[in-house]
């Protein structure tokens, strides 16, 4: 009976045949991991959500001093959140590229982008796992340059390449250099952009039944070879 013979590697081969994880196009890091503000000089909060001069932005959360939306930094629409810190004690952010991770490809691998006035200054460290983070870059700011917009974006390019972490998913963002006072005070951040990806595959139900259809022709092989040693 050849057929037993022949079910088993076909079907093991068939359930092999997965996708490779693929590079494409241009995400932006879509969750908030978690949010520390700076501390402020201002009796009023000075860290929160803001929308430039309104032109081409479409974020529709809640504005004004103190308030916070996680949604504000996860797409690129003029919408930005500062980070405070004027008293010493800079803010911090954490986010993550949930569906894959950025990797190391040729240039630039990361771009960072403030869309309202100053060019603020920051710390940026990255990790695969979200527990273990290194530094990753550095940008002290340019005070002299205030014209960042969602039409005129102020960019910050990461290269990782040398860096002993060549893909990672999690990035932590902290306010650094000379921060601007007032609202929104500190690091403006608008989103975060993966310019090398690779995505995470998820087995698709088809992936699945070809997996249980090599495994049940594994056992049945098994079981007749038990049949015939017997």
């Amino acid at each position: 009976m050849p057929a037993p013979k022949t079910f088993f590697p076909l079907g093991f081969a068939i359930a092999l045949w997965l996708p490779a994880p693929a590079l494409h196009a241009l995400p932006f890091a879509d969750t908030v991991v978690s949010f520390t503000p700076g501390g402020s000089s201002f009796p009023d909060s000075s860290f929160g959500v803001e929308v430039g001069d309104g032109s081409g932005s479409v974020y529709k959360g809640p504005l004004g001093p103190g308030s916070y939306d996680p949604s504000a930094v996860t797409a690129l629409d003029g919408a930005v959140l500062g980070l405070g810190g004027s008293d010493g004690t800079p803010g911090s952010i954490t986010l993550r590229f949930s569906g894959g991770e950025v990797v190391d490809g040729s240039g630039p691998d990361l771009r960072l982008y403030d869309t309202f006035s100053f060019k603020d200054g920051f710390d940026l460290e990255i990790s695969a796992d979200g527990a273990h983070f290194m530094n990753a870059f550095s940008f002290a700011g340019d005070l002299g340059y205030y014209e960042c917009s969602l039409q005129r974006p102020c960019t910050a390019d990461v290269d990782i390449a040398g860096l002993p972490l060549d893909a990672f998913s999690y990035l932590r963002i902290t306010a650094a250099g000379t921060i601007i006072q007032g609202f929104p005070e500190a690091y403006t951040l608008d989103a975060v952009e993966a310019l090398h990806y690779r995505s995470t595959p998820v087995p698709e139900p088809g992936t699945l039944a070809l997996f249980s259809l090599a495994a049940a022709g594994l056992a049945f092989v098994r079981r007749r070879n038990d049949r015939i040693a017997g």
